[in-house]
């Protein structure tokens, strides 16, 4: 535990020269391992939204990866539904998840499996102890040392939080990702056939899923053995056979207005970050003499 505090704190430091543009951390005084976000995509399907997340990590960090839980309804191929809990951080497989899957993402929660799948495939095996005395006589400091190398191993195999928060905003930013993710490690199943269908629109050009990207090249999906998708209980219709046309639109327009609004921004003043109401004059006042003379 005080290794990953002691990590957290300088990896926090480390956001100072190289947090991506647009995104806003401030650690929880009260909870060590929790931090307190704000996404502004400036460009892209999602521009105009104020995205507030928690970013919660795992006693047993950088091995598990960080949870990110949006606090507002986030229609995104990567984030799963505030109404729903279906989404495992863990299998490769589109299946259905059991609802004793410990590692399941909670309601809003953002998948990272997509950006970086070697922490879930990594995070899965056991720590090398080859280093460790077979007979436990070690002195206490050889003992340390062999965990601080361990540490140290673990990581250099893992992504950096910088990484996440730079893959969190291009993947709101940037359409050719969002292509990208395949329909395995989707959250939210309905965006991303919604997405499908708004390309398909709007570039005249059919998209196809990307292939997908399993946990160990040597597994094969059910599609690449050539066996049959399930049916759907009383023949109904898969999603990928419902009428898209015009949801992606509409979903994210309300989204987008969700996030601005009062009770998104202004409800919870207990949050690290907090937003003020401010008229055009008192936005004068607070802003640099140098940007309002360039600006008049």
């Amino acid at each position: 535990m005080a290794f990953v505090k002691e990590k957290l704190c300088i990896d926090f430091a480390a956001l100072k020269t190289s947090c991506p543009k647009g995104v806003y951390v401030a650690p929880d005084p009260d909870e060590p391992l929790t931090w307190a976000g704000v996404l502004f995509p400036r460009k892209g399907p999602y521009a105009g939204a104020v995205l507030r997340f928690h970013v919660d990590f795992s006693p047993s960090y950088p091995t598990r990866p960080p949870i990110i839980t949006f606090l507002s309804e986030i229609f995104h191929p990567l984030v799963t539904p505030l109404t729903t809990y279906t989404h495992t951080a863990r299998d490769a497989v589109v299946q259905t998840v059991s609802s004793a899957d410990e590692e399941k993402l909670p309601p809003g929660g953002f998948a990272l499996q997509h950006g970086f799948p070697e922490w879930f495939t990594m995070a899965s095996k056991p720590l090398n102890n080859r280093n460790e005395s077979v007979d436990g006589r070690l002195s206490a400091a050889e003992n340390e040392s062999s965990r601080e190398s361990r540490h140290d191993n673990v990581t250099r195999q893992h992504a950096h939080i910088v990484e996440v928060l730079q893959y969190l905003q291009i993947v709101f930013a940037c359409e050719g990702v969002i292509d990208s993710i395949p329909l395995n490690v989707a959250a939210n199943s309905g965006a991303w056939h919604a997405w499908r269908a708004y390309r398909n629109k709007t570039a005249g050009v059919k998209h196809t899923s990307p292939p997908a990207r399993n946990a160990d090249d040597g597994e094969e999906t059910a599609l690449e053995k050539g066996l049959a998708p399930r049916q759907q209980p009383g023949g109904a219709r898969r999603p990928g056979e419902w009428n898209w046309q015009g949801v992606w639109e509409d979903r994210v327009r309300k989204c987008i207005l969700l996030s601005n609004s009062e009770g998104i921004l202004y409800a919870d003043r207990s949050d690290i970050i907090n937003f003020r109401k401010l008229d055009a004059e008192a936005v004068k006042q607070h802003l640099p003499t140098e940007i309002l003379t360039s600006s008049g």
